[in-house]
């Protein structure tokens, strides 16, 4: 029998990276996607998660969108995964998480609860490997908020090519970033990656920077055939 899953998805490298891992699993994978009411949220990203339905499309997956309404954001995703579970037959809880153990284990304990296994794919992986992997399987990544030292405005929409990444580590080891940015140094948006039927194309963005700190806003992006060698 199947597995069937969902996975938290926030349009993100980790995200994308462990749904195309469930996919290789061989599971029956669908997304769900929190959009916090506030940017300050600890648990859930934030920035241009009202994208994140283009990604689904160009991977061919039903995708549910939980707005937060109010301060219980475990409270308003166990909802909706429990709607998920009756609805969609859902057995289990894909995330992303690398290293915050405050994240897991809040997933962990909410899951729990209503009955559905959670499963963490790149838990404790190396970020070196990780970014390894992310690079030598043609994922297209911006990044699209910056909350570190040593990471500036300029960062900001800028894609992670093999040179960029290179930098991103001497930063990280200069300023003791995660390279990951498991500790929300960073956050990211896929553009392309192998499970992708087509590309993402950002048409229009600003800039929001303040002080220390700043995200990019997509206001305009489609979907475009992939270029063919």
């Amino acid at each position: 029998m199947t597995l069937r899953v969902a996975v938290l998805f926030s349009g993100g490298k980790d995200s994308a990276y462990a749904t195309w891992v469930g996919q290789h699993q061989g599971w029956d994978v669908s997304l769900v996607t929190v959009k916090p009411s506030s940017p300050d949220s600890r648990m859930f990203h934030y920035p241009n998660v009202e994208w994140t339905h283009l990604q689904a499309q160009a991977m061919g997956l039903a995708h549910e969108v939980v707005e937060m309404t109010g301060t219980d954001e475990i409270g308003d995703l166990q909802h909706a995964l429990g709607r998920m579970k009756s609805r969609h037959e859902i057995s289990g809880l894909v995330t992303g998480a690398v290293a915050s153990d405050y994240q897991k284990t809040r997933f962990d304990n909410m899951c729990d609860e209503i009955g559905l296994k959670t499963y963490a794919p790149l838990w404790h992986k190396s970020p070196k490997l990780l970014v390894e992997d992310l690079r030598k399987f043609g994922f297209r990544i911006i990044l699209t908020a910056v909350a570190a030292q040593g990471l500036d405005e300029s960062w900001l929409s800028r894609e992670l090519t093999e040179q960029e990444w290179s930098r991103l580590e001497k930063l990280s080891k200069a300023h003791g970033i995660h390279l990951t940015g498991e500790g929300g140094e960073y956050e990211s948006f896929v553009l392309d990656a192998p499970h992708f039927s087509k590309t993402i194309e950002i048409e229009k963005s600003t800039n929001e920077w303040h002080g220390d700190s700043g995200r990019m806003v997509i206001e305009k992006a489609s979907l475009r055939d992939k270029l063919r060698n």
